[in-house]
């Protein structure tokens, strides 16, 4: 495998412009496979170990699943009990939705909310201010209707879990009652100063589709519960082994009930299918996405940030698995050498070549570049052919955004978000792309006149929310 991986990632890293990352398979217990690539740092050439912490993003969902896993057992809460019996100040749009949310829903992505990431450029405060908003956040989906992935959800989970643990923080409960059975030292959190110091760190890095650029760290501490944990790709094989052996970890000390690992790994709701490759019949149990790969059950879940990308998973049954971490946004390394590890679990050995899936993901790549280009050069929206816009445009949970004058072109500025205004080419439509990536998705906002006041869209939602004029 080491050859092909090596000679996979190398492509990759030539046309896309990855930087680094870490492989760690493994089987009854230990890791059979590692192979650290490229570099920690790119600019001062420090290459890559297995030492390395990195953001594993969206992969700490199922650790604050393991911790409701844990209060069903304590008796704190069930499942399917409202949390509105733990929360009474919370609430949603619709009513029966927030008198009826369950933890199952939370976990399984069924509230009818789409993502609502774009909040969290400006709205902060406390987690506890965030499950506030919930009440007057849009909803695309009938309640229980469908899947949407939606991280705010899971900050709320995590503040339940503090809710219900007498207000000990959701970053102490991880390292109490997870981090310290599975012996996982190099455990760290997002937003908290100065906790990766001593550490050995690989760089977070992002990609324009062909060249790595250095990039911040995501630092906000209040989303800690949907994609705040860091460590290592030894520490994170730990907790992906002690799943993989039914919540047992490597001391034999169990984590949860196996009927509550049993409900963390059961199927809850149907998903779209994973990268279009033979990940088939996918779904979302709690905080998991489970699927079948060459007849097997795989248990699995990814984690992507701006410099960051994670996989992780396991076959159901068979006590082996993988963790990989990259730390380079917008590549196609995870998801082709998790193809790889899986081929490896299932079929013994890898395939000889990866290049029909980098092929496909370069031409998701250049469709993207046309998309962005569509609306970057387009025509600026400026004081005088625009002037109707500016002003300052407020939403109950986001609270506003402003369109302002700078110099004579428009601008829309929304927390830390901010891009200047431009006509799409293509069918004049008002919008804004500030230069960065998510993934295959490029920032943006686009902004459509409603009388006096705006709708918002965001990238990560096809919601066209309404914001009020205020001035």
């Amino acid at each position: 495998m080491r050859n092909i991986l090596n000679k996979t990632l190398e492509r990759i890293t030539r046309e896309s412009g990855l930087v680094g990352g870490v492989v760690a398979l493994f089987k009854d217990g230990k890791v059979f496979f590692s192979e650290a690539y490229g570099y920690e740092d790119m600019e001062n050439n420090i290459p890559m170990t297995l030492n390395a912490s990195f953001d594993i993003a969206s992969c700490s969902k199922a650790w604050t699943v393991m911790l409701a896993a844990k209060a069903v057992d304590e008796g704190l809460i069930g499942w399917d009990q409202p949390v509105k019996d733990a929360m009474p100040e919370f609430d949603m749009l619709d009513h029966y939705a927030g008198a009826h949310l369950s933890v199952r829903d939370m976990a399984s992505h069924r509230s009818g909310l789409p993502c609502h990431d774009f909040m969290r450029n400006k709205v902060g405060g406390s987690r506890r201010n965030l499950m506030l908003k919930c009440a007057e956040l849009d909803a695309t989906m009938g309640f229980r209707a469908g899947y949407q992935y939606n991280n705010h959800m899971f900050i709320v989970l995590g503040y339940l879990m503090e809710v219900l643990r007498n207000g000990e923080s959701w970053e102490s409960q991880i390292k109490r009652l997870i981090a310290d059975p599975l012996g996982v030292e190099t455990i760290r959190f997002r937003g908290m100063k100065g906790n990766m110091d001593n550490l050995e760190r690989a760089l977070p890095y992002v990609s324009d589709g062909y060249k790595a650029h250095r990039c911040g760290y995501s630092d906000s501490p209040l989303s800690g519960p949907c994609g705040g944990i860091k460590l290592n790709v030894l520490d994170l094989s730990k907790w992906v082994m002690a799943m993989a052996k039914g919540g047992v970890c490597a001391s034999g000390e169990r984590l949860c009930s196996q009927e509550q690992y049993n409900a963390m790994i059961t199927p809850v709701i149907p998903t779209p299918e994973e990268d279009g490759f033979k990940l088939k019949g996918c779904t979302y149990a709690l905080g998991w996405h489970t699927g079948v790969y060459n007849g097997r059950d795989i248990v699995f879940h990814s984690g992507g940030l701006e410099g960051f990308n994670t996989q992780v998973g396991f076959i159901k049954g068979e006590n082996c698995g993988y963790a990989m971490i990259f730390n380079t946004g917008t590549t196609p390394a995870a998801e082709v050498v998790r193809a790889m590890a899986l081929d490896v679990l299932t079929e013994g050995a890898p395939r000889q070549s990866y290049d029909d899936m980098i092929d496909a993901w370069l031409k998701r790549r250049d469709n993207m570049i046309a998309i962005i280009n569509n609306g970057v050069e387009g025509e600026p929206v400026t004081a005088e052919n625009g002037a109707e816009l500016i002003g300052t445009y407020e939403h109950a949970a986001y609270e506003t955004f402003t369109v302002e004058d700078r110099g004579g072109r428009l601008w829309f500025s929304y927390g830390s978000f901010e891009t200047p205004l431009s006509r799409a080419k293509a069918d004049k439509m008002i919008c804004g792309y500030p230069g960065t990536l998510d993934g295959l998705v490029p920032d943006h906002i686009e902004l459509w006149p409603d009388g006096d006041d705006l709708r918002l869209r965001t990238s990560d939602s096809q919601l066209k929310m309404l914001f009020k004029r205020v001035k």
